[in-house]
């Protein structure tokens, strides 16, 4: 028998309510909200033991359920599922390292049940590394059930304790005096920033290589026109040119993209790029692709890896956050993680990223980058609590920083675009229609603007042209599909068109699978498929996510992850529709 399962009281009620408070405390925390996977699978394993599961679930229902997997996953040929759950089995064990506890979740080795586990030795945090002592995990006292503190563990640990939590005051003493100089010192809510803001990278553009014939070199030069023509129209990137031969830079690249052209026999063109990280000469990223006559010199096909190199969650971005996942400096870091957040939003990261993002415009108070994206946040901050006045103080600050990036960039798309999503916010539909057109015209590669403004289009009713720009969205950059991609799933849905929004939502990827607008739209188009029951399982699954009681109206539950109103009310009457949520009852 596991020990942490022998551990755990006698009154079952207790226990679940240890465990629901246990996983509300743990998805709050840094650690998980920085691990959106291992946080749904937590929150799968603890729902299967709350819903009276005394035995472990199944590892396909694992997969399937808790891990986008599809359903033609065998757990007999792919481990994901234990892999998956080792992880969740560290990352527990690092969170309660670094807290103190009367009581843990655990998943013991060769199960993937949730079971409680007591300490009856006061906590203390410890480090990641230092093991427990053999005597401090132990059965639960008869008083754990009633929520009495744990007894004490003998006058010989008493003895001992007092000159070690003596050098912990002096420590905590020590660390708060350091926090409050750095407080005197700066002020304001980016008080714990110091520095001047990280710059965004700078990519070097090496000439393309080619052959010697005119032509060749004559596709060459459009190739490299085309190229720097749609890198420069991007925030997060600068261009540097190449250096000439003995001049000196204030700043060498970041990034090199290197170029070669290649014409065959045949009359294609074999282009290739591959992007370097010049620290540490490492290539990241690398793409061929073959032209016909016709796409030559153009180069339209060029666009899509444009976007995914300089996109607003492209291959530099993400190269940033991967390296430095904990990066939240002001200025480029701030931006990268951002755009990170924008695929999986939760409260904690929310609230860092406000932090970095006031911290960088405290340096560059008209920098509209920093001003757009700090509007998209407090947007973000107003749409869960509309009706309190957190929310109404939200949406005022968001729609006067959306004001200020367009007063300091008027002729830029991302000022045109901060007050093209005011506009459409407050119902002005032809201001953010000519706005955003104006931003799309400024910067056509952006994957992210052309789903938004298509988005909004639909929304004000302009379906066909909305549609064309959701589908350039995802040409653009199908790697992250997010809300485009869900969009269109949604708009084929409405025309009976199951088969093909199944199938877009059937490829989309983790963590784009996990987000509440994908399982709205998949419970609507499963249900239409004459699934319903499948539909209103998927219902129960985003319930569950947003954490709403199982009869919330759906204009309660989606209000809490989108904004527009009038999306609300057409997603809410697909889902009665559909069959997933019942009908409204007559008055």
């Amino acid at each position: 028998m596991d020990h942490a399962k022998a551990n755990e009281t006698q009154d079952p009620g207790e226990t679940n309510r240890i465990i629901a408070e246990e996983l509300e405390r743990l998805l709050d925390s840094p650690m998980f909200t920085r691990s959106p996977v291992l946080s749904r699978l937590l929150q799968f394993l603890v729902e299967h033991r709350l819903r009276g599961g005394r035995s472990s679930p199944k590892a396909y229902a694992i997969a399937t359920e808790a891990l986008g997997r599809s359903e033609d996953f065998d757990p007999a040929v792919d481990s994901y599922p234990r892999v998956m759950v080792g992880r969740l089995r560290s990352l527990l064990d690092r969170y309660y390292a670094d807290t103190p506890w009367v009581h843990r979740l655990r998943v013991p080795q060769g199960s993937y049940e949730v079971v409680v586990q007591y300490r009856t030795a006061p906590p203390s945090a410890r480090s990641a590394d230092e093991p427990l002592a053999a005597d401090d995990v132990k059965a639960a006292p008869m008083g754990a059930a009633s929520g009495q503190p744990p007894a004490p563990v003998g006058a010989h640990r008493r003895a001992g304790g007092g000159p070690r939590f003596g050098r912990w005051v002096v420590v905590l003493v020590l660390l708060a005096l350091a926090l409050l100089t750095l407080w005197m010192l700066r002020g304001g809510p980016d008080r714990l920033f110091v520095g001047d803001p990280v710059p965004v990278p700078l990519l070097e553009i090496s000439a393309p290589a080619a052959g010697n014939l005119p032509e060749s070199r004559a596709l060459a030069r459009a190739l490299d026109s085309k190229l720097r023509d749609g890198l420069r129209r991007f925030d997060l990137v600068d261009l540097l040119s190449a250096k000439a031969p003995g001049s000196t830079a204030s700043r060498s690249g970041d990034y090199r993209l290197d170029t070669s052209l290649v014409r065959t026999t045949e009359g294609y063109a074999d282009v290739t790029l591959v992007l370097n990280r010049v620290a540490d000469q490492r290539t990241i990223w690398s793409q061929q692709l073959r032209l016909s006559h016709d796409e030559t010199p153009e180069f339209s096909a060029i666009e899509p890896l444009i976007a995914r190199i300089a996109g607003d969650y492209g291959i530099i971005v993400r190269d940033q956050v991967q390296r430095q996942p904990d990066n939240f400096s002001p200025g480029f870091p701030c931006f990268a993680q951002f755009n990170r957040m924008r695929q999986m939003r939760n409260i904690v990261t929310s609230k860092q990223i406000d932090a970095c993002l006031r911290a960088t415009l405290k340096a560059n108070p008209h920098d509209p980058v920093a001003l757009t994206a700090l509007s998209l946040v407090r947007y973000g901050d107003w749409q869960p609590q509309r009706m309190a006045p957190a929310g109404r103080e939200a949406l005022v600050e968001a729609r006067a920083l959306a004001l200020r990036s367009y007063e300091s960039s008027p002729n830029s798309s991302t000022g045109l675009f901060a007050m093209a999503r005011a506009n459409f916010y407050s119902g002005n539909c032809a201001g953010g229609n000519a706005m955003g057109d104006a931003a799309i015209g400024l910067n056509p590669y952006d994957a992210d603007m052309a789903g938004f403004l298509g988005l909004f289009k639909l929304t004000c009713g302009e379906a066909e042209a909305g549609e064309i720009l959701v589908r350039r969205s995802l040409q653009l950059d199908p790697s992250f599909p997010g809300v485009p991609a869900v969009t269109l799933a949604f708009i084929l849905s409405q025309r009976g068109e199951q088969a093909e929004a199944r199938q877009i939502l059937d490829q989309m990827p983790s963590p784009s699978n996990m987000e509440p607008q994908y399982m709205m739209v998949r419970a609507i188009v499963l249900a239409r498929q004459g699934d319903v029951a499948a539909g209103r399982a998927q219902w129960q699954n985003l319930l569950a996510y947003t954490r709403q009681p199982a009869d919330a109206a759906p204009e309660h539950v989606l209000a809490r992850f989108m904004i527009t109103p009038v999306v609300i009310q057409r997603a809410s009457a697909a889902l009665r529709e559909s069959g997933v949520v019942p009908a409204k009852a007559a008055r």
